[in-house]
């Protein structure tokens, strides 16, 4: 049960708020209302609903609740996981001997091993994956199995690579 701790109130109508506050939280009395029109869920805490007082929150609001502060460059857009792109006539110099695609190599390939692959029977030759790069937040960087740590440092030497396997491994 929330009370609103406004000012000085007489035990009645103290009382009365708290009835009030019972009813909606029953469903027989209507939901407060904030400034946008929403109705606020009566079963919020006081203390997640009440705004801070720095904020001079004249009507109950949840605005102190919402991302108030968005950031231009952040997109909702996922990768297109599985999409092909260039489906290629015959095997090119770099590409996965196992099933041909020039995407990965044969120890990242994803298909299943063949007796003879697609470098040296020239047929069946999967098409590219759609590689995407795009600019993901703070959080969206460190989200679990979403991005590697080399991928986070691109700019690194094999060399350097090298040193902090070694030092890992240590």
């Amino acid at each position: 049960m929330a009370t609103a701790s406004v000012a000085f109130k007489s035990r009645e109508d103290h009382w009365k708020q708290i009835e009030l506050e019972e009813a909606r939280e029953a469903g027989l009395a209507p939901a407060k209302v904030d400034e946008d029109g929403k109705e606020i869920n009566p079963h919020i805490p006081q203390y997640m609903s009440s705004a801070p007082w720095y904020l001079n929150a004249v009507r109950p609001s949840l605005k102190h609740q919402r991302k108030w502060k968005s950031d231009p460059n952040y997109t909702k857009s996922w990768n297109d996981r599985g999409a092909k792109i260039f489906l290629p006539d015959k095997y090119g110099k770099g590409a996965c001997q196992n099933c041909g695609s020039m995407t990965h190599d044969s120890k990242l390939c994803m298909e299943r091993p063949q007796k003879m692959g697609a470098k040296w029977t020239n047929t069946h030759i999967a098409p590219d994956e759609k590689i995407e790069t795009f600019k993901v937040d703070y959080d969206g960087q460190r989200e679990a199995g979403m991005v590697t740590k080399h991928q986070l440092m691109p700019e690194l030497s094999k060399g350097m690579k090298q040193e902090m396997k070694l030092e890992e491994s240590t």
